[in-house]
């Protein structure tokens, strides 16, 4: 498939409209108004606030824009869904902070860009439409919303059926379907589209919009009738549909422009029209340069095409997407730690909201919009991992004596939150017996439920080893020196207890329970390997055979989760054994475990390694996972690589995954090297052989670093700042806001 991917605007361009399944662009602004479209102009967009509060403002893909040929009847659609009339010289370009479809259907050019106002709960729609064609032509476009708002807590008694109700309000060429639930979550319930220029009709009924026998595919009022009939609709189906009906003069055009979104209410629609008008008139003037102020902050080129279509924008993009739609505390503490390359402010924020998720007792939430009661073992230990990496970055020390509220009434300092994580690990309680710590209901892994109270988890044994130290560390600098020693020998005694009944002789188990192991002999699960290492848990003398373990289950197309997968459902593993074999957790190519393994190369030296499996991770990469193969996005990471018989490396989902923080991390902390320490920032670039040459900027306490990589002559890695040579290959904070050129001679 042929595209361009532009590192310098990050904008992703591409002519195939067929591409296996759905790809997406995402926009949303600081009120968690959140716009999907999709390549074929397919709309979806809702607003998750601050609360967590979520509202739909419309159907699952069924808002979009239809055009007719007013003289021959014809309907189509821009990327021809959900119409199917065949177009010709199709055009998308994905942006940072825009869309842009466009089309040729019988002489008619049309575009349509979509992009989320920055200060309002809405989005705009722009329409060009030009007359290539040699004669007069009659054109009648016709943006339609299936209103849904829904998505919030309707206490089991009301929905939008029986609370709201469609107005037509023609003096601002505006539909708009108000909302009188009385338990909205917050006023800005209201859902609108609104022209800015003046429209021939409206629809404010979906049922007659789409007819007895029609649908989204097939609007038979646009096929039956000249003019949309004006109606409104209560309890049954509401939209909003405005018809502008345009006359075009051989190579005339004309562009329209449309607003949607949530309001308070009619009176502000009608107050504020103005003024949103010449909001929307200008969105688009500098939107490419506004994308790229917004991401675009760590900025690599190397000698691989793939890496630097992703690194570039896309991978910090789909970080924060992933932020926006979480709301879980392992995922969103992950998200946080990728978020320390390029946004600290932003990272402290969503930390800062993860702890309020976290127990007077230690332990924390797994997901703090959908309530899930039951007691998962990790996501503290994210936060102690997280909230290290944060001081180091930042030397914020002060943050550690900011206090945060707890899930369960109260509030602590980060210290207290902290001490309070590590104290809930070492409680007897929660340790197995033997000597590793308890699962629970899951720990990273969320499908490997075991069914006993004291199974064990080897991950979590490996992750803490991680976690308790940087908590020591952290601590003997700043706080309680005698519980940082605690925590070092409690450390200590996971460690020997994973490694007296957790190593088989090749590789280290996954869980341990009353049914006996989860991962001797078959199948064999990674995320225990590439752990053992980043832990610091796996003794010299087994390292070599552990590595020989991780690179014999290693394929070209990837590593995957546990190999070869569960046949047939076992109750001593749970869900994930019950899933399709080759599917996600059983056996698929799961590229969040594979930014892991990617870490653990690094760590140790193996660059060759560490790239082949970054690279597995990048979507059309190669011949192993192209585009054509793959269906997903080549711009951002994925979920997974199925590994079923049926949709053997299809994807699972992208966008909205933790592969997108592991995968940023392992290349900028892992490849380039670039790692936190108290004292500053650590060069120890992890780079194969055939890169001779990499350019990369990183910003490191207010100052810009610009990373120059030149391969030496094999004797230790150099640093040269500002054109003087440096003892050691840490860089201490300038503190001048200015920018740096640091040379790396590797």
């Amino acid at each position: 498939m042929k595209y361009n991917a532009d590192i310098t605007n990050g904008n992703f361009t591409f002519h195939d409209i067929e591409v296996g399944k759905l790809w997406y662009d995402y926009f949303w602004n600081s009120l968690g108004y959140v716009c999907k479209m999709s390549h074929t102009g397919l709309m979806t967009s809702h607003r998750l606030d601050d609360n967590s509060e979520d509202i739909r403002l419309n159907k699952e893909r069924q808002s979009c824009v239809y055009l007719r040929d007013d003289d021959s009847g014809v309907i189509w659609n821009i990327g021809e869904a959900p119409v199917c009339t065949p177009v010709s010289e199709y055009t998308c370009t994905f942006g940072q902070e825009f869309a842009r479809i466009s089309s040729v259907m019988d002489g008619i050019f049309a575009e349509l860009t979509v992009g989320v106002c920055p200060n309002d709960t809405a989005e705009v729609w722009r329409v060009r439409v030009e007359n290539r064609s040699d004669r007069e032509r009659h054109i009648s476009v016709v943006p339609c919303v299936p209103f849904d708002q829904e998505g919030f807590n309707n206490h089991g008694l009301y929905f939008s059926g029986t609370t709201a109700e469609t107005y037509i309000l023609p003096d601002i060429h505006t539909v708009v379907s108000h909302s009188t639930h009385p338990h909205k979550p917050h006023p800005r319930c209201d859902a609108y589209i609104s022209a800015y220029t003046p429209a021939q009709a409206y629809q404010g009924r979906l049922e007659k919009f789409y007819g007895t026998a029609g649908s989204y595919a097939c609007p038979l009022e646009l096929r039956w009738e000249k003019l949309l009939s004006c109606e409104n609709a209560g309890v049954r189906p509401k939209c909003g549909a405005i018809q502008n009906c345009l006359t075009l003069g051989a190579g005339g055009s004309e562009t329209l422009t449309y607003r949607l979104g949530f309001a308070d209410d009619m009176e502000e629609l009608k107050r504020d029209y103005e003024k949103r008008k010449a909001e929307s008139l200008h969105l688009f003037d500098d939107v490419e340069q506004r994308g790229a102020g917004r991401y675009g902050k760590l900025r690599v080129e190397t000698p691989s095409e793939p890496v630097n279509r992703l690194m570039n924008f896309w991978a910090e993009k789909q970080v924060d997407f992933c932020m926006i739609g979480k709301k879980a505390v392992r995922d969103n503490a992950q998200l946080a730690l990728a978020m320390l390359n390029y946004d600290t402010e932003l990272a402290k924020k969503t930390l800062s909201e993860c702890f309020c998720h976290q127990f007077q007792s230690g332990k924390a939430l797994l997901n703090w919009i959908y309530w899930q009661p039951e007691t998962y073992s990790d996501p503290s230990m994210w936060l102690v991992l997280a909230a290290c990496e944060y001081i180091k970055e930042t030397g914020d020390l002060a943050y550690l004596d900011c206090a945060l509220p707890y899930q369960d009434g109260g509030e602590g300092t980060v210290s207290e939150h902290l001490r309070a994580a590590v104290k809930w690990y070492m409680a007897p309680e929660n340790i197995g017996p033997h000597g590793l710590p308890k699962i629970h209901y899951a720990d990273w892994n969320d499908a490997l439920n075991i069914d006993d109270p004291d199974a064990e988890s080897v991950f979590m044994a490996m992750g803490l080893c991680w976690a308790l130290r940087e908590f020591a560390e952290l601590e003997s600098r700043v706080g309680d020196k005698a519980l940082a020693e605690d925590a070092l020998r409690f450390c200590e005694r996971i460690a020997a207890a994973t490694n007296e009944h957790a190593w088989n002789g090749m590789y280290y188990l996954r869980a341990l329970s009353k049914y006996g192991t989860v991962g001797d002999s078959a199948p064999v699960y990674i995320n225990p390997q590439s752990w053992a290492i980043l832990g610091d848990v796996v003794p010299a003398d087994r390292l070599s055979t552990l590595l020989d373990s991780i690179d014999r289950y290693e394929t070209p197309e990837g590593i995957r989760l546990c190999s070869p997968a569960y046949e047939t459902y076992d109750p001593a593993v749970g869900r994930m054994s019950g899933m399709r074999p080759g599917a996600y957790e059983n056996g698929g190519i799961y590229n969040h475990a594979c930014g892991f393994k990617v870490m653990a190369d690094c760590k140790l030296g193996r660059a060759e390694n560490a790239l082949r499996t970054l690279l597995a991770m990048i979507p059309d990469s190669s011949e192993h996972n192209p585009t054509e193969l793959t269906t997903t996005e080549p711009f951002v990471f994925t979920n997974c690589y199925l590994q079923n018989r049926t949709e053997n490396m299809m994807v699972g989902f992208s966008w909205q995954t933790g592969s997108s923080a592991w995968g940023l991390r392992s290349f900028y902390e892992g490849i380039l090297g670039l790692t936190r320490t108290y004292d500053g920032l650590r060069v120890m670039p992890c780079l194969p052989k055939e890169w001779d040459e990499i350019r990369a900027v990183r910003h490191y306490r207010g100052s810009e670093l610009h990373l120059h990589y030149v391969r030496g002559n094999g004797d230790g890695t150099v640093l040269y700042v500002d054109g003087k040579p440096m003892d050691g290959n840490v860089i201490c904070p300038f503190g001048d806001h200015a920018i740096h050129e640091i040379k790396i001679v590797y």
